[in-house]
C-alpha cells in the first residue's frame, strides 16, 4: 500500500501491536484514536516490565493523519524497523523496538485488552544493543554507525552519549570491554561485561603507547605483556579521537579488549573504529560550538534585557533542565521559593522558551492588589460595573490571551476570587465584572510563592482543587545561599547592568570583594544581592570595588 493511501485509510482500521519478539510472543494490544502510552509504568495502556524500559517509554498516536510512535524521552529510545527514531510514522508489518521487546504494527483487531503486561523472559538472540535492543549482526556497520550519527547530531549530553557509545561498541565489536581514557593517560570511562569495573587500567607507559597512535590500529597482548602485569590476557583495538591533521600528541583514545581465547580483532573492525573516531571527534567539536554559541546568545540577551538564568552550580543547571522541561509543554507551572529568589525571572524564562514566546507575557503580584480590585484586575469589567468603572477594562487574563499569565503570591489570592480563577483554568472562560456574557481566552498559567500552599490548604486559606489545578508541575527555585559558587557571575552582570543603564565606567569587584558576598547571610536572596551591587556602584570611589567599600553597603 502506497504511504498516501495508508494515512487516508488509517483512522478506519482497528490498529494493534504484537509482540514477535522471544519475549511475550503473541501478545497484542489494541491502538484506538488517541494517544496510547507504553512504560514500564503499572499505569501504561501497553506495560512492558523490563529495566530496559523506561516507566514513561513512548507514546503511540492514532490519527487521521496516520499512526505515529513518539519517544518521550526515555533512557534507551526507540528504533523502528533497528533504527533510532525520535518520532516516526508507522505502517503495517512496522516492526518497533521497545528495550527488551519488538512490537509489530498489524491492522487487525486486537484479542488482548489494554493494560496487559508482558514478563520477559531469558531467551534473546542475536546481538543485543542496550538491555536487549536487538542490532541486526548483518547490517552491524551501517547500524552502529547510525546510532552514533544520531547521538551526535541530537545534542545528547556528553556523558550519557559517553556510556551509550562504549556500550554500543562494546556490543558491536564483541568486546570483553570498551574504554575511554583522557588526554592525560587517566581512565576516564568503562563499560564491561561484569558491570563497569575495569579488568585492567593502563599503566602510563602503556597509555603514552596506545594513544600516539596515528589511528586505529590493533595491539596484540603478547607484545605488551612484560610492560604490566596481565596486560598480555587481551588484544586491544585502539581509536585515538584526533581530528584529522591535528598534531595533537596526546589525544584521548578508545580501547576495546578481548580476551586473547576470543577471535582476534580484524581488518574490517579497524577501519569501522577509524569511522567512529572520526565522527566523534567532529561531533564533539560541533557541540563545543554550539555550546559556545549559546554562551554568546544567552550574554547578547543578557544585554537585550530578554530574561535568562545565570550561573552553573549544579543548583541553577537542575533549574533550568526543569524549566526548559516546562517550557516544551503548556501545563500550568507552580514556581515555589523565598522571596527575591528570582521565580518572576525564571517565570520569564519559561515563557521566552515556549512556544508562546510572541505572544504576550503578563505579570501580576497578588499581595499588592487590594481584595476589593483584585477580581477586576484578572477578569476586567464593563462599562457602569462599579462606581468608578467609566470605561470597558481588560484583565490580565484578556491581556495575556495567546501568552502566558504569571501570578506572582498566589498564595495571597482571596478566596472570594480563587474560584473563579479555577474556571478560567478548567474551562478557558472568563466573565468579566457586570458584564453577562463568558470570553473564552487562551491563556498559559504560571503561579509562584513563597508560602506553603499545602499547609495553607489543611487551615482553609487556600482552596483544594485550585492547589492540585496549579501544582501540575512544581518547580523549586533555590535561594542564593544554596549556590553561592554562583556569586562573581551575578554580581558581575548586576554591575555591568547598572553601569550600563547609569551611563558609568566599568567596574569590578576585587577578589576579596568576591570572597566577603560569598560569606553574606543573603537573607533577601537575588534581589539583596542586586541592592548591594547597585549601592556599592553608586557610591564607589575605584573602578575596581574593594572589600572594605562593599561591607559599607550591606542592609542593616
Amino acid at each position: 500500500m502506497h504511504s498516501v493511501d495508508f494515512f487516508m485509510a488509517a483512522s478506519e482500521r482497528n490498529w494493534s501491536l504484537v509482540s514477535v519478539g522471544m519475549n511475550g510472543r503473541g501478545k497484542s494490544w489494541p491502538v484506538r484514536g488517541g494517544v496510547t502510552s507504553v512504560g514500564r509504568d503499572p499505569g501504561s495502556c501497553i506495560r512492558l516490565a523490563h529495566d530496559s524500559v523506561s516507566r514513561h517509554h513512548a507514546q503511540v498516536i492514532c490519527s487521521a493523519e496516520g499512526v505515529f510512535i513518539q519517544d518521550v524521552k526515555s533512557r534507551n529510545g526507540v528504533m523502528v524497523n533497528s533504527v533510532p527514531r525520535q518520532k516516526a510514522a508507522l505502517q503495517a508489518g512496522d516492526r518497533v523496538k521497545i528495550g527488551a521487546f519488538e512490537l509489530e504494527l498489524v491492522a487487525a483487531p486486537s484479542p488482548s485488552e489494554p493494560g496487559q503486561t508482558l514478563p520477559v523472559e531469558k531467551e534473546t538472540e542475536g546481538l543485543t544493543l542496550t538491555q536487549g535492543a536487538l542490532l541486526p549482526s548483518e547490517n552491524r556497520e551501517l547500524h552502529t554507525l547510525y546510532c552514533v550519527c544520531s547521538w551526535l547530531t541530537e545534542g545528547v549530553e556528553e556523558q550519557e552519549f559517553v556510556h551509550k557509545c562504549l556500550r554500543l561498541l562494546r556490543e558491536t565489536f564483541e568486546a570483553q570491554e570498551a574504554q575511554l581514557y583522557k588526554a592525560d593517560g587517566s581512565l576516564q570511562a568503562v563499560v564491561s561485561e561484569d558491570g563497569d569495573k575495569p579488568a585492567i587500567r593502563l599503566a602510563a607507559f602503556l597509555a603514552e603507547r596506545f594513544q600516539a597512535s596515528p589511528e586505529a590500529t590493533t595491539i596484540e597482548g603478547c607484545s605488551i605483556t612484560r610492560h604490566q602485569q596481565r596486560a598480555g590476557q587481551f588484544n586491544y583495538l585502539v581509536g585515538p579521537l584526533r581530528p584529522v591533521a591535528s598534531g595533537q600528541e596526546r589525544p584521548p583514545f578508545l580501547v576495546l579488549l578481548r580476551s586473547t581465547e576470543r577471535l582476534d580483532f580484524t581488518r574490517a573492525d579497524r577501519v569501522l573504529l577509524q569511522l567512529i573516531c572520526q565522527m566523534w571527534v567532529r561531533g564533539v567539536a560541533r557541540a563545543v560550538q554550539v555550546q559556545d554559541l549559546r554562551r554568546e546568545n544567552a550574554h547578547l540577551k543578557q544585554k537585550a534585557g530578554i530574561p535568562t538564568l545565570l550561573g552553573g552550580a549544579p543548583k541553577m543547571e537542575k533549574l533550568r533542565e526543569q524549566a526548559r522541561r516546562a517550557a516544551r509543554t503548556n501545563v500550568t507551572v507552580l514556581l515555589s521559593g523565598e522571596t527575591g529568589s528570582g521565580k518572576e525571572v525564571v517565570a520569564h524564562y519559561i515563557h521566552e522558551s515556549s512556544s508562546r514566546r510572541d505572544g504576550p507575557f503578563i505579570k501580576m503580584n497578588c499581595a499588592a492588589i487590594p481584595d476589593g480590585l483584585i477580581e477586576s484586575e484578572l477578569f476586567g469589567h464593563v462599562k457602569g460595573a462599579f462606581t468608578d468603572a467609566r470605561g470597558d477594562r481588560k484583565g490580565k487574563f484578556a491581556q495575556a490571551d495567546q501568552g502566558t499569565l504569571f501570578l506572582d503570591e498566589i498564595g495571597e489570592m482571596p478566596l472570594s476570587v480563587q474560584a473563579k480563577v479555577l474556571r478560567a483554568l478548567e474551562n478557558g472562560e472568563i466573565e468579566p465584572l457586570g458584564s453577562e456574557t463568558f470570553t473564552r481566552v487562551n491563556v498559559r498559567i504560571i503561579a509562584a510563592t513563597h508560602r506553603n500552599l499545602q499547609e495553607m490548604v489543611q487551615r482553609g486559606q487556600f482552596r483544594e482543587d485550585l492547589f492540585y489545578r496549579l501544582n501540575v508541575m512544581l518547580v523549586p527555585v533555590p535561594p542564593l545561599r544554596e549556590h553561592l559558587e554562583d556569586m562573581d557571575i551575578l554580581a558581575a552582570h548586576f554591575l555591568e547592568r547598572f553601569c550600563a543603564e547609569n551611563g558609568l565606567a566599568e567596574m569590578s569587584f576585587s577578589p576579596e570583594a568576591i570572597a566577603e558576598l560569598k560569606c553574606h547571610a543573603w537573607q533577601g536572596n537575588v534581589r539583596e544581592l542586586r541592592n548591594v551591587v547597585q549601592r556599592s556602584a553608586a557610591s564607589a570611589e575605584a573602578p575596581v570595588i574593594s572589600r572594605e567599600a562593599l561591607r559599607q553597603q550591606y542592609e542593616t
